[in-house]
């Protein structure tokens, strides 16, 4: 815009010099004619009349050059104040969703991540930008939000133990106690105790799983872990007189999985452990590893079937565990974390007949993946 006001400028004032220039050389040109015909009475009014016109025809000439000049800079001037406001339009139109997306982000805190920036408009890279915006707001949100209330009942399930303990306590320390009562109150200090440890080292569990795994797999045969489990909790199937059995339908060599070990069996002595707690007297528990994952399958009461998949969150608990109290209600929370940080898949249903059934579907490691590990190790981890 500058550059062609200074040419239409410069231009304009070439065309006055050019008239000013023509103007000098006719009244040069004329003076040394008027001079030479001086003698000449009717040949000087002859020329006099014909500079006059040529002085006539220069002065018109001249005043439109000036018009012209005037117009010309009255028109770049409105050009430029047009451009000017047009541009500052544009601009505001062009950073207002900007300045939307730099208040909303500005504004939000732990407080109100509800708030959305939900920007109007074409589908441009800015609306694309205040989508991205809104998805991450929406996974803090629900972030903060399930720690806000793991937190909650957290406080309140370490309360009730030490609630529980403190009343004992105080019961013992009576000195006309009855020594009887005494021993009673020493054992349940001494299960409550075990349960507030059960209860925190689920929670520790939980954050080592929350935390992710960040390079700490190794090849696991899955098939070993689960022996392992099932032979573990066979003592305790017996105690509740629950058939507990293992069938391996994986061919050779095996499920072969990249994990945390100690995860993986914290994984699976959770699923056995609630599948035995929570079945009935006579039931059975089938724990059964395939070629993609593996399937705990277990009988009991009946539960809804749109409140299965509910049970993975912290602290809910089945129907019967109010009565009996022995867990923390953290089981099934443990494995959807622990499943949830090595990338598997996890899904539980609610069997029509009673009980559950659980399958974690998992990426096994490719056959000469871990057979060039073993070659290196010389052992696979179990």
């Amino acid at each position: 815009m500058a550059l062609a006001t200074g040419v239409v400028l410069f231009t304009n004032t070439m065309s006055l010099a050019g008239v000013d220039a023509g103007l000098d050389t006719a009244v040069v040109q004329r003076a040394p004619a008027g001079a030479a015909s001086a003698t000449s009475a009717p040949a000087a009014i002859e020329v006099d009349r014909t500079a006059a016109e040529r002085d006539g025809a220069v002065a018109v000439i001249r005043l439109v050059a000036v018009q012209q000049w005037q117009w010309s800079a009255i028109g770049i001037a409105g050009a430029g104040i047009a451009a000017g406001g047009i541009g500052w339009l544009v601009s505001r139109r062009v950073l207002r969703p900007i300045d939307r997306i730099t208040a909303t982000t500005n504004r939000i805190s732990a407080s109100n991540l509800h708030e959305r920036i939900a920007l109007d408009g074409p589908d441009d890279e800015l609306r694309r930008l205040s989508r991205t915006v809104d998805d991450l707001l929406a996974r803090l949100e629900t972030a903060f939000e399930s720690q806000r209330r793991f937190v909650a009942q957290a406080s309140h399930e370490l309360r009730t133990p030490l609630a529980v303990q403190r009343a004992a306590v105080q019961i013992g320390l009576h000195d006309d106690a009855d020594p009887a009562d005494v021993r009673a109150v020493r054992a349940e200090l001494l299960e409550q105790n075990r349960r507030t440890e059960r209860l925190v080292e689920s929670l520790l569990v939980l954050a080592e799983a929350d935390r992710g795994l960040a390079g700490a797999t190794r090849p696991v045969d899955l098939d070993e872990v689960t022996a392992e489990v099932v032979a573990g909790a066979a003592r305790d199937a017996a105690e509740a007189g629950v058939t507990l059995t293992h069938e391996r339908r994986t061919g050779p060599p095996g499920l072969v999985v990249p994990g945390e070990p100690t995860l993986l069996r914290q994984l699976l002595g959770n699923l056995v452990g609630n599948a035995v707690e929570y079945n009935e007297p006579g039931g059975a528990v089938l724990v059964t590893t395939e070629p993609d994952g593996f399937v705990v399958e277990n009988g009991g009461p009946v539960v809804p079937a749109d409140e299965a998949g509910l049970l993975v969150e912290p602290f809910r608990r089945g129907a019967t565990d109010d009565a009996r109290g022995q867990h923390s209600g953290l089981g099934l929370s443990i494995v959807a974390a622990i499943v949830h940080a090595h990338g598997w898949q996890l899904s539980i249903t609610a069997r029509p007949t009673g009980g559950l059934l659980v399958r974690v579907r998992v990426s096994p490691v490719q056959p000469d993946v871990y057979a060039e590990r073993n070659s290196r190790s010389g052992v696979l981890e179990a």
